[in-house]
């Protein structure tokens, strides 16, 4: 807790003293897993389940990112994670960075990655590490907002989880807030 303050008092000296943008963020990811219901009969829709793939987890993130330059952002995230079926919640803060590939005007391709915790705020809550590597594109309106699309690798290691860490892969949507 000590270091998310730590990181939290730094990022607000970068911004009080440094005047740089700052940026709200929010997007939903989820993942995916193949269907085990594919082509039984559902009796609830009374239809067959042609679906491929199905969700298997949601994903919400939040946050304040820095634009440090035109090449370097760096931000700290709050977000909640469900995985119903494996009957995981978790609440990751964490710090990261994201470096841009590519800008053409205010669009832009980057990569990222980012380091914190999971919150233990209560018995369903699990407690651990979090780290996270990715790649998003920024899509730029002419309004005050920009929209996010995001591939996103993350790790919870958890204690009491099998082999002690779950891996995800997810895909999201968000916005960005000038």
């Amino acid at each position: 807790m000590n270091k998310f303050i730590l990181g939290f008092l730094f990022l607000n000296s970068l911004v009080a003293f440094s005047q740089r943008d700052v940026n709200y963020n929010f997007t939903v990811n989820t993942t995916f897993t193949t269907n085990d219901h594919f082509g039984e009969y559902d009796e609830y829709t009374n239809e067959v389940d042609w679906s491929l793939i199905v969700p298997r987890a949601i994903i919400l993130r939040n946050g304040l990112d820095i634009k440090l330059n035109n090449f370097i952002s760096t931000g700290i995230n709050l977000g909640f994670d469900w995985h119903p079926d494996l009957n995981v919640l978790a609440i990751p803060y964490f710090l990261d960075a994201k470096f841009t590939l590519v800008q053409v005007d205010y669009d832009k391709l980057y990569v990222g990655a980012g380091i914190g915790k999971l919150l233990k705020i209560g018995k369903a809550f699990e407690k651990g590490k979090y780290y996270k590597i990715g790649a998003g594109y920024h899509i730029s309106t002419e309004k005050q907002h920009s929209f996010i699309l995001n591939l996103d690798f993350q790790q919870k290691k958890i204690a009491d989880f099998e082999n002690g860490r779950l891996n995800s892969f997810s895909v999201g949507f968000g916005m960005i807030f000038l």
